[in-house]
């Protein structure tokens, strides 16, 4: 069954999972009468595996990589419909996801909703440490009004879209769901609603280097912009020291070894990224 649903996706290098994450969108029990593929100037094959194994779908190139607030801004001011549903490049989605959906984002004053994602690839330890510190998903129940809508995988009115004037573009790598959520709330008298029945899973296989450099976005500028200085070089320095000692503990609480390793490193590397960061500025 195929329904008035645009479904878009941002991608920058993402050659190894842009095929299963655009086959989980097709193989859905009810499926999206347009698909986009916005590609932030990707230096991989994203954009060459896209076209030949999908020739019906709207691929979008940028000329210079803008980043994510800009790449959901374009893929939702191109698309047809009301209804627009995204996933990131390294997510595979449940048959049933739009399915389990759909009848949310259809509620009286719902504007956007979103479902539950669970790491694929947890045999791999660092994944298994992201996955337990930094999930994106808010539980196994329905959650009316959450603090937030994790970008990764989302279904949005495009009216309310436009009514609270879109993503922040200067939000490059994340962060952007959290302030768009937080215009949502303050912009509009509607809701939002996290589905947990509406699953994905996470394709993202993570070494000790890129782990560190994720959570260091993350931290030090996604949502919250600050130029970097010596202040904010202590201040976050600090706070990621506390986070290791709660990690810590609760890694040797539960006799866990390689949790205390991989929480050292991520500590010792969101230091000196932060350091490299702070001395590229001045």
């Amino acid at each position: 069954m195929k329904k008035n649903i645009s479904f878009y996706i941002p991608a920058y290098n993402a050659e190894k999972t842009i095929k299963k994450s655009i086959i989980s969108i097709q193989n859905q029990s009810i499926t999206p009468d347009e698909i986009i593929l916005i590609d932030d100037c990707s230096k991989d094959k994203t954009v060459e595996i896209a076209r030949s194994e999908f020739p019906n779908i709207k691929i979008f190139i940028n000329k210079e990589n803008m980043g994510l607030g800009y790449n959901r801004n374009s893929a939702i001011d191109r698309s047809r419909n009301d209804i627009i549903a995204a996933i990131d490049a390294d997510v595979i989605l449940d048959k049933y996801w739009l399915e389990n959906l759909i009848p949310e984002i259809e509620k009286k004053n719902i504007l956007m909703c979103g479902g539950r994602m669970d790491e694929q690839l947890i045999e791999n330890k660092i994944n298994l440490w992201r996955a337990k510190y930094y999930s994106q998903n808010w539980g196994n129940k329905l959650v009316l009004n959450p603090p937030f809508l994790f970008g990764c995988n989302t279904l949005l009115k495009k009216s309310a879209w436009k009514k609270v004037n879109g993503y922040d573009e200067k939000l490059k790598t994340n962060g952007e769901d959290i302030d768009f959520i937080h215009k949502i709330k303050t912009g509009t008298d509607g809701q939002i609603i996290y589905q947990p029945s509406a699953k994905c899973y996470h394709l993202q296989d993570d070494s000790i280097e890129t782990l560190s450099k994720r959570v260091w976005r993350y931290h030090s500028f996604a949502y919250k912009i600050k130029e970097p200085s010596i202040k904010k070089f202590f201040k976050l320095s600090i706070k990621q020291s506390k986070f290791f000692f709660q990690r810590f503990f609760k890694s040797l609480m539960e006799l866990d070894l390689s949790g205390i390793y991989i929480s050292f490193k991520v500590l010792i590397n969101f230091i000196k990224l932060e350091y490299i960061f702070l001395n590229k500025k001045k």
